[in-house]
C-alpha cells in the first residue's frame, strides 16, 4: 500500500507540474527560476519531450506496469469488490481486472504513438475540409502552416545532425 501511495503522490506532482506548475513557476519573477529551468529542461526533454500528451501516455504505460507488479505481488486485492457484483458476473469482472493493466499500458503506448505522428495544431485539424476548400484565405493559411511545419522539422533534424 505504501508503494501505491508513493506512486500516486509522484504521479500527482508530475501532473500538476506539467499541467499548471511549469507555467505558474515561469510567470514568477524569482531569481532561482532561471537556474531551476536550466536544470530541469533537459530532464523534461528526456522524460516526456516537454509534451503533456506524452507525459500522460507514459504515465498510463508505467501505471499499467505498476498495477501488474502490485497485483502479482499481492499488494492489491480486488476481492472486496466482488460481493457487490452478482455471482454470474464474477468471471467477467475477474477477466476485466486481470486485463486492466495490459489495457492501460497499451493505451499509453497508443497515445504516445498518436502524439508522435500528430503534426498540426488542433485548430487546423478541426476545420472541415469543405470550409478550407471554399475559403481561399483559409486554404492559403493552412498551406503556409504545413510548409512552415515541414521547414521547422527539417531545421530541427538538421541541427540534431550537426
Amino acid at each position: 500500500m505504501t508503494i501505491l501511495i508513493v506512486l500516486a503522490v509522484i504521479t500527482g506532482l508530475l501532473l500538476w507540474y506539467a499541467l499548471w506548475g511549469r507555467e505558474w513557476l515561469k510567470a514568477k519573477p524569482w531569481g532561482w527560476s532561471v537556474a531551476f529551468f536550466a536544470w530541469v529542461e533537459p530532464i523534461e526533454i528526456f522524460l516526456f519531450r516537454k509534451s503533456e500528451t506524452i507525459l500522460f501516455a507514459r504515465l498510463k504505460f508505467v501505471g499499467g506496469i505498476a498495477l501488474t507488479y502490485l497485483t502479482q505481488a499481492s499488494q492489491i486485492d480486488w476481492t472486496p469488490i466482488l460481493p457487490f457484483i452478482p455471482e454470474k458476473y464474477h468471471i467477467y469482472v475477474n477477466a476485466a481486472i486481470s486485463s486492466l493493466p495490459l489495457v492501460l499500458s497499451l493505451l499509453g503506448a497508443a497515445d504516445e504513438k498518436q502524439r508522435l505522428t500528430t503534426t498540426k495544431p488542433i485548430e487546423l485539424v478541426a476545420v472541415p475540409d469543405k470550409v478550407v476548400a471554399e475559403t481561399p484565405a483559409l486554404a492559403k493559411a493552412v498551406a503556409v502552416a504545413d510548409a512552415t511545419k515541414v521547414e521547422a522539422v527539417a531545421a530541427v533534424a538538421e541541427a540534431k545532425a550537426a
